[in-house]
Formats: C-alpha cells, structure tokens, sequence
C-alpha cells in the first residue's frame, strides 16, 4: 500500500523553486541532503556525490532561472522511497519561458536527509 504525505522532498522543490528568485535559498539544500549523497537529474548526466558537487550542480541550474513554480505529487512506496511526478514552469534570465516534468525517487534516512536522488525526464503529460 501507498501514501501520500507531507516529506522532504516537499522542502527540497519549495527551496528549489525559492532560490530560482533568492540564491541566497538555495543553501538551504545542505540541510535535506546527507553528506555522502548522490544526485542524478538527467540518463545522459553522471551522478554526483557529496554536498560541495550537489550545491555546485543546483547554483548551475537555478543560476538560470529568473523564476521557477513546480507542482508535484509525492507518494511513500511501500519500500520507503519517495516518488514524485512533478511539472515546472520557469522563466531564465533571458527572458524565455521553460517547462519541464519528470519523475524523481529519493531514499530518506531516519534523520530525513536525502540519501539517494535519482530524476527521470518524461514529456509532459497536457491532459486536463
């Protein structure tokens, strides 16, 4: 069985989506990320590990970003990984307008650190 419920990855895409406006937010990350994580946000990127590469790859991303909103659903498995399916809008620096979606899984320690973080890209789906 399933559930859906209120977790860490909540507070890392608010904190993502906070630092797109306010980098100064974004470390903030160091406080939901154990030290020793890896962090895989595309197939054709290798993972990175440790805190000092997870904040390198978020200030390159959100570096971009004038502004970003997601909406996610997160789910607890029955194996204790959360799964969210998530859709973002987002503006860049130059002005142009950016949409993405994707399905990310995270292993949370007993702490609530992210251990484990690995993200799917997915088209997105326009149903209504």
């Amino acid at each position: 069985m399933t559930q859906t419920t209120e977790t860490t990855i909540d507070r890392y895409i608010t904190i993502f989506d906070r630092a797109a406006r306010d980098p100064a937010a974004l470390e903030e990350l160091r406080s939901i990320f154990a030290p020793d994580a890896p962090v895989q946000l595309t197939d054709e990127q290798e993972p990175v590990t440790g805190l000092t590469a997870i904040m390198t790859l978020y200030r390159g991303i959100t570096g971009y970003m004038a502004d970003s909103t997601h909406f996610w659903t997160t789910t607890v498995l029955d194996d204790g990984t959360l799964e969210y399916h998530w859709v973002q809008a987002a503006r860049s620096t130059d002005g142009r307008l950016l949409t993405n979606s994707g399905i990310e899984r995270a292993s949370v320690n007993a702490e609530g650190l992210i251990t484990n973080l690995r993200n799917q890209m997915v088209p997105p789906d326009n149903r209504l």
